[in-house]
């Protein structure tokens, strides 16, 4: 099951959980004017667990809120990590291609096609952290959402 099916999953739950305790409160309302001994038991031990039930309702909507932020906040980090790792790259590669330059220039046509060859390389490099960025950052969303 994914993630996202279980979010889903928890959150037909709990809306399933609010109609359970809409109905007994329906229940309660209609049964107000019986005074039989054994339905006041009854509606006194259907109050209670309504209680309770409202209560770990709350509890679990509240760790679903907390754990659907937690799993934004995570991705989010995920994407401003890869675009770091990026921007790194692109540096690394700018700072290559700007050095290569400097020395064809210093050193002629053989430095000239070195130079290209490492600007190539860091261009690939960049592109493939850009790449994997991407990547990373459509996982994150995916896990999340």
């Amino acid at each position: 099951m994914s993630e996202s099916n279980g979010s889903m999953n928890k959150e037909k739950l709990i809306a399933d959980m609010k109609q359970i305790v809409a109905d007994a409160d329906a229940l309660l309302q209609a049964t107000a004017d019986q005074t039989s001994e054994k339905i006041a038991g009854l509606r006194t031990r259907l109050q209670d667990n309504l209680k309770t039930a409202r209560s770990r309702l709350a509890e679990a909507e509240t760790t679903l809120v907390d754990k659907t932020a937690q799993a934004t906040r995570d991705a989010l980090q995920k994407i401003s990590d890869a675009a770091d790792q990026a921007a790194d790259a692109a540096s690394d590669a700018a700072q290559k291609a700007e050095e290569s330059v400097k020395n064809a220039a210093e050193s002629g046509k053989e430095a000239a096609q070195r130079a290209a060859e490492v600007a190539r390389d860091a261009a690939n490099k960049a592109l493939d952290a850009i790449t994997e960025m991407a990547r990373k950052a459509k996982d994150a969303i995916s896990k999340s959402f």
